[in-house]
């Protein structure tokens, strides 16, 4: 899946889809516009869907759907599902941030450690992403600069 940035400001953000107490001022500068991103997992909240890409630095960090628009579609054939609430490991997501499902590969959504270590940026899950990051890139026909 392939999507290109159109926003980069909390602003721009609909006041409906600002579920993790977003404002005008929420930064995602480090977006830029009109740059195109790989998803490597897709989030979806009760009011938004979060894409899984990686910065400009290269680091995997969610960020809304609304900031930007799908150019390819087709999702990854590796990519598995947790409903967070039919999962005890993952209920905590659903319970505090009202995730309602991960679709991502494999690892990310059925070790709730790894998950959470992206997050927290622990060395053995960044890499573990990594690995995965670049299965997707080959799968994908896309390059990004």
């Amino acid at each position: 899946m392939l999507v290109e940035c159109i926003f980069n400001s909390g602003k721009d953000l609909p006041i409906d889809s600002r579920c993790l107490n977003e404002t005008d001022e929420t930064d995602y500068s480090f977006l830029k516009i009109g740059a195109k991103y790989i998803v490597y997992g897709l989030m979806f909240y009760s009011c938004r869907i979060d894409y899984l890409i990686c910065s400009g630095k290269g680091k995997p960090i969610w960020i809304p759907a609304n900031l930007c628009k799908i150019i390819d579609s087709k999702l990854s054939s590796n990519w598995s599902v947790c409903i967070t609430h039919l999962n005890e490991d993952y209920k905590v997501l659903y319970d505090s941030f009202n995730i309602q499902s991960i679709i991502s590969y494999p690892e990310l959504v059925t070790s709730i450690s790894h998950y959470l270590g992206i997050i927290e940026r622990e060395s053995d899950d960044m890499k573990r992403f990594f690995l995965e990051k670049e299965k997707m890139d080959r799968e994908s026909d896309h390059v990004i600069n």
